[in-house]
């Protein structure tokens, strides 16, 4: 990464232009708003991500509200008890927070949460000091009591306080943590490895689907490999993908070097370790363990399946089985294509991608169904309907998976060569 360009005047003006109609109530009434988190790390690396715009201020739930929802096109109060309202401000998306400062007990997953009004304490319990910088809507100042900006330009990852109390206050940070390390390029200072490996049962208090947000966030850094490593530093990919944990230096290096040319795809990445670990069941697992969607894991399932479809044929993949993987994995066959390629199964590489594009030039794959309906079979066979039709279309489905796109004049000769034309 190159040096951080230096702080200008005007440099968050566009920023605080976004947000101004909301900030005029607020500041009508004797309050402060901050932008704060993310949006202010990203403006200082001139490397803005689009996020939604997060603020802080010392006005309490309540009185956010009150005073937003004249200004707002839409506001929610599903964080209200935590202190944050949302709203919407024609196109742009906002989430205000009061000061706060929260930790979690022993055995709960949920914050207490304490409000306050001063802005530093909000700051002294955000997750990394890059993170813990904040910017007055009213004047443009940076505030920044930790040092965010000069642990950014020295790619240095720290806590804004001790890395143990930060991390048992919210164990999530420790994964959270890899991230940050990949994304940005960082280094962990001195004493936050030994803090999060000591900590590590802290994370039996953190929801499944939580450990599973985080972990989608760090497959979708263009290369995680930093983090995972991190993560194994500490302990905590153990507890996350104990699997993973397992496997050889050897092999968990070749896998790193898997995930970072694959796709920047969450499930496609997941999908590569599942391949890699060659457990059974061990997607089940996963599934389970992090709460995958249904939706996820019949995704992941299929691209393992189409993978180990390209590994049983070898070093010879016929047309006819190039079509039967496209009838398994649907809209997947170009991700099939990449992992199996990453991790060099069968017939993988160059020669299965220009098999794949001679075949889609010619239009194998636009209909790979029967050819002809029900109803036209039942005309062209004289048939009524009951379960012959089935037969009948079962046959034509795997005419056309075997042989290939035929003329509907081929297709109709060969129904009438093997079904005839009775009842019978």
């Amino acid at each position: 990464m190159s040096e951080l360009p230096p702080i200008t005047e005007g440099m968050f003006d566009d920023l605080r232009d976004a947000v101004a109609s909301v900030a005029e109530p607020l500041h009508a009434a004797g309050h402060r708003l901050y932008l704060v988190g993310g949006l202010v790390r990203d403006r200082l690396l001139a490397d803005d991500q689009m996020l939604d715009h997060d603020l802080t201020t010392d006005a309490p739930p309540e009185r956010i509200r009150d005073l937003v929802t004249e200004v707002a096109d839409a506001v929610w109060l599903q964080g209200e008890r935590f202190g944050t309202v949302g709203l919407r401000v024609g196109d742009v998306t906002m989430e205000i927070t009061t000061h706060r400062a929260e930790s979690y007990v022993s055995d709960s997953r949920k914050p207490v949460v304490r409000f306050s009004t001063e802005l530093r304490e909000d700051l002294a319990r955000r997750d990394f000091t890059v993170n813990a910088m904040a910017v007055d809507v009213a004047d443009g100042m940076l505030h920044d009591p930790f040092g965010g900006r000069a642990d950014l330009e020295a790619r240095i990852l720290r806590t804004p306080l001790d890395p143990a109390e930060s991390f048992s206050d919210d164990p999530l940070r420790m994964l959270r943590a890899a991230r940050f390390l990949s994304r940005y390029e960082l280094t962990s200072v001195e004493g936050l490895v030994e803090a999060a490996r000591s900590l590590v049962g802290r994370m039996e208090i953190v929801s499944a689907e939580r450990i599973r947000d985080e972990l989608f966030r760090l497959l979708e850094v263009e290369d995680p490999t930093a983090g995972f490593n991190l993560l194994h530093e500490m302990g905590l990919l153990e507890t996350v993908l104990p699997e993973v944990a397992a496997l050889e230096t050897s092999r968990r290096v070749a896998l790193g070097r898997w995930v970072a040319g694959a796709p920047v795809d969450a499930v496609l990445r997941l999908s590569v370790l599942a391949h890699a670990v060659d457990s059974e069941d061990v997607l089940g697992r996963w599934v389970s363990a992090l709460r995958l969607s249904g939706r996820d894991a019949a995704r992941a399932q299929t691209l393992l399946d189409g993978v180990a479809m390209v590994a049983d044929q070898g070093t010879e993949l016929s047309d006819e089985h190039l079509r039967r993987l496209a009838v398994r994995v649907g809209d997947g066959l170009d991700d099939v294509v990449a992992i199996a390629g990453l991790v060099g199964v069968g017939f993988a590489g160059t020669a299965l991608v220009d098999s794949i594009a001679r075949l889609r030039a010619v239009g194998e794959f636009d209909d790979l169904g029967p050819g002809f309906d029900g109803a036209t079979v039942m005309r062209l066979l004289d048939l009524e309907a009951g379960p012959r039709v089935g037969e009948v279309m079962a046959w034509l489905g795997e005419l056309r998976l075997v042989e290939g796109r035929l003329p509907d004049e081929e297709v109709q000769s060969r129904l009438h060569e093997r079904w005839g034309t009775s009842r019978d």
